[in-house]
């Protein structure tokens, strides 16, 4: 050809990894948000009546709606540290094996393992707990139908299938 054409990337540093990172970030989350809500939602619901412990509770001094804010507040915790672990070891995991990719391969992503500023993770953790309560409230609802664990399975594959389905959309550069 007649010309020889070069592509140069104008980009800074921060710009490339604030893409990277704004990508895996939220699917990353949404995606241990709903799966920390899960198991607990099932065993706090199904379980209960499974074991046979629903009714033991009920006859407890404390009300029905302390019963539910307590299972409610147990799965959101459990949602929100999940989805808040696995984003600290998904994140270091990924800088790590960034860092060992090589020197060929540092020199084009350039500084996309930079780790985001601290005001990005500061709103990540912000954002997690309405995210892990959305969670915790749809599985816990959805748990509360069911008799037992596998019947809980049942009810919750399909929200945790739509929910990584359009976590996907994160990734999608348009």
């Amino acid at each position: 050809s007649a010309i020889d054409a070069t592509g140069v990337d104008l980009a800074a540093e921060e710009e490339i990894s604030a893409s990277l990172w704004s990508k895996m970030f939220p699917l990353l989350l949404v995606m241990m948000a709903v799966t920390g809500a899960f198991y607990p939602a099932i065993d706090l619901g199904a379980g209960e009546k499974e074991r046979g412990t629903m009714e033991t509770l009920l006859i407890s001094p404390a009300t029905r709606p302390e019963i539910v804010l307590g299972k409610f507040f147990t799965v959101t915790l459990f949602s929100v540290s999940t989805a808040l672990l696995n984003l600290l070891s998904m994140g270091i995991t990924s800088k790590y094996l960034l860092t060992m990719a090589g020197a060929g391969q540092m020199s084009k992503l350039g500084g996309a393992t930079a780790f985001p500023p601290l005001a990005s993770i500061v709103w990540v953790v912000l954002l997690a707990i309405p995210l892990g309560a959305l969670f915790s409230a749809l599985s816990l609802a959805l748990a509360m139908f069911a008799k037992s664990n596998k019947e809980g399975q049942y009810y919750l594959t399909p929200l945790l299938m739509v929910t990584m389905g359009l976590a996907m959309f994160c990734i999608n550069p348009s």
